[in-house]
């Protein structure tokens, strides 16, 4: 999206006020005393006034923008909008940006530059800012020169992550988050064994290794049953948004376990798996549920 003179408008600052009323003071003088110096010292600050706007526009147009795509947040949380700035030419451009009324931030683009505008995700859903809005007042402060721009760039926003235990349709009772909780996922441990070649770091324990026994290396065995299926309608309580946090504190639960798990949804099931990949659809399931807008369940959409 490259910015052209059509998008700008202007509009003098409480300095430009000031600055053209005592021209026209200074002219009025001029006038009255015939002061030949007077009306040269108005016509060289009015041309300079001239000639600041010229630069200004220069300032803006041919900037190119280019919306990132951003990074899924969770509600409550600030949603961080990538955008691209392009500005041709070797002069360095000083630009005010403002997306969707939030803080203005100024940059100094020399060529291109990245910035990380931020607008608060208060709920889940989709976040759409309506516009990016572009300011300078380059050079002199007298006229400000302003572009509203549509912002072309969107957020998936998850539910707020809320602790609390509930029981899956598989059986498996998921704790409420804390850390002293007892592990329960798709392991169980069994003892120790000797260390062989080939076993992984991670499992080696390191307290009978520091007691003298030698190294042995900690013995786990899968579980029946080492997936959970996620219902909603498991969930105890009425208020859904309630419901659909529990689920997303289960889902990262779980995902941190590398365990397997599914989600079942009103209209829409995701059979168990693991993943990163499979984690942003059962998020994105949730963020998305029951929206009075097209509702995208029913796509596998990544």
């Amino acid at each position: 999206m490259k910015l052209h003179r059509k998008h700008l408008s202007i509009f003098p600052t409480q300095h430009g006020f000031l600055f053209m009323a005592i021209l026209i003071a200074m002219l009025l003088g001029s006038i009255n005393y015939n002061n030949n110096a007077g009306f040269i010292l108005v016509f060289l600050l009015g041309g300079m006034a001239l000639i600041s706007m010229v630069h200004s526009i220069r300032n803006l147009v041919g900037i190119d923008l280019a919306f990132l795509s951003p990074i899924p947040v969770f509600a409550g949380r600030s949603a961080v909008f990538p955008v691209r700035v392009t500005a041709p030419g070797t002069a360095c451009r000083s630009v005010t940006f403002s997306l969707a009324e939030q803080e203005p931030v100024f940059v100094s683009v020399d060529r291109h530059k990245t910035l990380q505008m931020r607008v608060p995700a208060p709920k889940r859903g989709v976040l759409r800012p309506e516009f990016l809005t572009l300011s300078s007042r380059y050079p002199f402060g007298l006229f400000t020169f302003c572009a509203t721009l549509p912002a072309q760039t969107s957020c998936l926003v998850y539910p707020h992550p809320l602790p609390g235990p509930f029981r899956s349709t598989s059986g498996t009772l998921l704790p409420d988050g804390e850390e002293t909780t007892a592990r329960q996922g798709p392991d169980d441990f069994q003892g120790l064994k000797q260390y062989q070649p080939g076993h992984s770091i991670n499992r080696i324990s390191w307290k009978a290794l520091s007691r003298g026994r030698g190294m042995f290396v900690k013995d786990f065995t899968a579980e029946d049953n080492p997936w959970v299926m996620l219902d909603f309608t498991a969930v105890p309580g009425k208020d859904t948004e309630v419901k659909l946090s529990l689920l997303c504190h289960n889902i990262l639960w779980a995902d941190r376990r590398q365990m397997e798990y599914g989600l079942r949804l009103p209209g829409f099931v995701k059979n168990p798996a693991r993943g990163k990949a499979h984690q942003h659809l059962c998020l994105k399931a949730l963020a998305l549920f029951d929206l009075r807008e097209k509702n995208p369940l029913h796509k596998d959409v990544p």
